[in-house]
């Protein structure tokens, strides 16, 4: 694998002609051995980057999103992003070196003939491009993952990155309807079973076609249509069974990061104010699930939440002290094999439909309310919690046709379960409608961030590119807007 790091064969982004002219190019070193078994670089491709996903989510997405806050330090309430460094530099390195893999991979089956290899490394790569260009926007698309071949990759534009993306997961799919399957092994994620790639491939592009709903060019209500009236040719997740979630087995290397730290590392992580407002308030038993109630019972017998964006004195003299706070639930997923990784789950696919039946780009014979309804009663079946009785009826929960209501349950459904993706929604929507904290206003003007910075080393040795990169988002600001934000 390394030595064919070294001597690329192949840089496999073919484009659609549909897409930018940047996408379609392939360079070629003629003098580079392409033996390799491309079997022996999916489980790398697939598990190499979700450690650092996880921990970027612990850190960044999971506070910024308000589910949880941390009382013994306020870097991320102040949305100071200068400490994150280390996290946001790994996700890069590994979701570029991940990238890499996943074109000597795709060079290797086309040379073979192993379809299925070769769809689901067009699956991954693409996964990791549109999680790198949310997170940083405009980031290297068609000259990433070269290695020595190029050092110095520019960066693609936001647009041509995701337009990329749609037309991989695209041509995946059609790869994988024509496949004779992973023949030679290798598949850690869903054992072998192509339907699922299938599966995951296309709800990935739900997804990611929602995203860009709103930009006219991208066309997503009749795209999104196209998927949802086809399930033939567009197979879609229909069941947490063929959710897109990797299975941490507990036994070393296959640990997720956090099983590894103490219990005390997660110390001060409390709920938020908006968690118990909106969920605490009316018993919604997942709050339980991954909360515990404050040890000072006898004087808040309830949940306790601390509001984001307060001084760090503020959050842990709130309430009085944190044994009256609501604390995160840690022991269950710091323990080998309990957290697993999910890149989609099938409740979001289902929150997916219940906003396109809603915007009537879909028309089939289940409702905008029967999807949403769906959407919950999947996410409590993840969990393993039973749904109460009458709880679909709760005027908090009840379908009443808007985003707010919609998106309100997306983010509650959205937590350990890729909470970057929850962010996303937000850039796109607005919603769910958050509190900014004073703290928080000092640096950004009360806006939410959008995106976090470059890696620093990029600076140094690919300092042209960057400066380009930063010209063209508005410098590498932490509140620079999206492409597909209106």
């Amino acid at each position: 694998m390394n030595m064919l790091k070294l001597v690329r064969v192949l840089v496999v982004f073919l484009f659609f002609a549909s897409c930018t002219k940047d996408f379609d190019k392939i360079n070629t070193n003629t003098n580079a051995p392409t033996s390799n078994n491309p079997a022996t670089l999916l489980p790398s491709v697939i598990f190499e980057p979700l450690n650092d996903h996880i921990l970027l989510q612990t850190w960044l997405s999971d506070q910024i999103m308000q589910y949880y806050i941390r009382r013994n330090d306020n870097q991320l309430d102040a949305y100071d992003f200068a400490s994150g460094g280390a996290f946001f530099d790994a996700v890069w390195r590994k979701n570029y070196s991940a990238i890499s893999n996943a074109n000597d991979m795709i060079v290797a089956a086309q040379e073979k003939g192993f379809t299925a290899y070769e769809a689901a490394g067009r699956t991954l790569r693409a996964y990791l491009l549109a999680m790198n260009t949310e997170l940083w926007i405009d980031v290297p698309g068609v000259e990433a993952g070269l290695g020595l071949g190029n050092s110095n990759p520019k960066y693609d534009k936001q647009k041509d990155i995701y337009l990329f993306v749609l037309n991989e997961l695209k041509q995946a799919n059609t790869l994988f309807a024509g496949s004779t399957g992973f023949v030679s092994g290798g598949d850690v994620l869903f054992k072998g079973n192509v339907t699922k790639w299938r599966k995951l491939t296309n709800s990935l592009r739900l997804r990611y076609l929602l995203r860009l709903s709103n930009k006219p060019e991208v066309n997503a209500p009749a795209e999104i249509s196209t998927i949802v009236s086809n399930p033939s040719t567009y197979p879609i997740i229909e069941s947490n069974n063929e959710a897109g979630v990797y299975d941490f087995t507990g036994v070393s290397p296959n640990t997720s990061s956090l099983s590894v730290l103490l219990i005390s590392s997660f110390s001060g992580l409390s709920m938020s104010k908006r968690m118990q407002t909106m969920f605490a308030s009316y018993g919604d038993p997942r709050v339980d699930f991954f909360f515990r109630k404050p040890v000072n019972s006898a004087t808040y017998p309830n949940h306790e939440g601390v509001p984001n964006g307060l001084t760090r004195e503020q959050a842990q003299s709130w309430n009085g002290n944190g044994d009256v706070n609501t604390s995160l639930l840690t022991t269950r997923f710091v323990n080998n094999g309990d957290l697993d990784y999910t890149f989609i789950s099938h409740a979001e696919v289902k929150f997916i439909l219940a906003e396109a039946a809603m915007k009537g780009w879909i028309n089939t014979p289940t409702t905008a309310k029967q999807y949403y309804e769906a959407a919950i009663t999947a996410n409590f079946n993840q969990w393993s919690i039973p749904v109460p009785a009458g709880f679909l009826s709760l005027p908090q929960v009840a379908w009443d046709n808007t985003m707010t209501r919609l998106m309100d349950q997306k983010w509650m459904a959205f937590f350990f379960n890729n909470t970057i993706e929850a962010w996303g929604e937000y850039k796109r929507t607005g919603l769910p409608a958050f509190t900014i904290g004073p703290l928080a206003t000092t640096v950004t003007g009360g806006k939410v961030p959008t995106r976090i910075f470059y890696p620093v080393l990029e600076q140094s040795i690919n300092s042209s590119n960057y400066k380009t990169a930063t010209s063209g988002i508005g410098g590498d600001i932490i509140t620079a807007k999206h492409w597909y934000q209106n």
